[in-house]
């Protein structure tokens, strides 16, 4: 008698709108949960419906989240289903059998929820915290936060491979999809930030947009904006935003865009470095070049003092010459020591000038050789090459089981790589 009163009250299927709360799968494929009304914060809602989807209609819904790309149905969900109002006997309740379901609808609520978070998070300045935040230069140790063995993870990690950098990658296994993956995602940003990283690595691949709700979870957001190490995001396909996204440090489309970048900071660093060691063994090669040519030029100078000395002390020769001539004998005699006198004088001084040209030289003759490499060599320097003749800057770049030629002052040292140490002496 209830069911048919049910039936004539409510002949035709109606719409409901609500969130999903408790959502159980059944082995048989039916689908069973309780619409109810949104509580507010701090309250428990008292306004709800058991909806059951059973498995015959089950692939009807689906089809229509999935030409939306909303993804599956979860708790906490808004959604607007369309159902049959029904009476359960066995339990002697109303219920509502689900028939169909708007997709928009959940797409609509969902970038309403997102844009509301996001302007309470501007409002607040938590979307500036992380990007407050300094990348090294060389950020070559990563924390990175996503799921063991997805996609997501091995194209990061072969991307960082190919590059040849020695990155290290502290990975942290993580949901990061679901109703626990929120949770999840923080626990691993915080696990990894305890182990010393440069940089925190967000990724995940291509999914649903109730998926990559996950993304916009404000509790996700807090984590990502108060972590005291930068944090980038690589999250979904290139057309897919998220709140972490927009609190991050930098954002990225994919996950191996993300590594990409990091193996540009890395590649440009080392570019910078090899360009000043090219000037070193420029200026190096070049100041022998540049003291000859000065020592040329002062050897012209002394060359010159000298021959303007001896012109002007001939002129002035003259010039006595003639006034004795003009002159009493005496006064012949005394030019005549006065001409002695002077003419012993301007030898003397064209040599000091030669001396101190002399001692100049010497001191750029000094500065020369000190810029010798041999020099540097003989003071206890040595340059390590690879077989290939690649300059070993780095622990990086050996390998146990390498080959490598020091070069030394009397000779080479051809040497095996049996273990590679990262640590400074002085850190040991």
């Amino acid at each position: 008698m209830v069911s048919g009163a049910v039936g004539e009250l409510f002949p035709d299927d109606i719409w409901v709108e609500g969130e999903i709360s408790t959502l159980k799968r059944a082995r048989s494929g039916h689908v069973y949960f309780d619409l109810i009304e949104p509580a507010k914060p701090g309250e428990v809602a008292t306004a709800k419906i058991p909806v059951v989807l059973f498995s015959q209609t089950k692939q009807i819904v689906n089809n229509q989240l999935k030409r939306q790309n909303v993804g599956r149905l979860v708790d906490g969900m808004a959604v607007r289903v369309r159902a049959a109002v029904d009476f359960y006997e066995v339990q002697g309740q109303l219920q509502l059998r689900m028939t169909g379901i708007d997709p928009r609808y959940i797409l609509a609520s969902m970038v309403a929820e997102r844009e509301a978070l996001l302007a309470r998070l501007l409002s607040e300045g938590v979307t500036e915290r992380n990007k407050s935040t300094t990348v090294p230069l060389v950020p070559l140790r990563i924390g990175l936060v996503t799921s063991r063995g997805s996609a997501a993870e091995a194209d990061f990690v072969e991307e960082l491979r190919s590059s040849g950098f020695g990155f290290q990658v502290q990975a942290c296994d993580a949901r990061v999809q679901g109703d626990l993956a929120p949770l999840a995602l923080v626990a691993g940003i915080q696990s990894v930030c305890r182990h010393d990283v440069d940089v925190v690595v967000l990724i995940r691949g291509g999914g649903s947009r109730g998926d990559l709700a996950v993304f916009d979870n404000e509790q996700l957001a807090r984590c990502i904006a108060d972590s005291p190490v930068p944090v980038i995001t690589g999250i979904g396909h290139e057309i897919d935003t998220s709140v972490a996204d927009a609190v991050a440090h930098t954002s990225l489309k994919t996950p191996t865009a993300v590594a990409a970048e990091l193996c540009a900071r890395v590649g440009e660093y080392l570019d910078r470095v090899d360009g000043k060691w090219e000037l070193i063994r420029a200026l190096a090669v070049g100041y022998p070049d540049l003291a000859e040519r000065k020592l040329g030029v002062l050897a012209k100078r002394a060359a010159l003092a000298g021959r303007e000395g001896t012109s002007l002390a001939n002129v002035r020769l003259d010039g006595q010459a003639r006034r004795l001539a003009q002159t009493s004998r005496s006064r012949l005699a005394e030019a005549g020591r006065d001409l002695d006198h002077r003419a012993d004088q301007y030898p003397r001084l064209a040599l000091r000038r030669l001396r101190s040209a002399e001692a100049e030289l010497g001191h750029i003759d000094a500065r020369v050789r000190s810029s010798d490499p041999a020099v540097l060599l003989g003071r206890g320097w040595s340059i390590t090459r690879t077989t290939d003749g690649q300059v070993v800057r780095s622990v990086a770049e050996a390998s146990p089981g390498d080959t490598l030629i020091t070069e030394v002052l009397d000779g080479t040292i051809i040497s095996n790589v049996s273990v590679v140490d990262n640590q400074r002496p002085e850190n040991k």
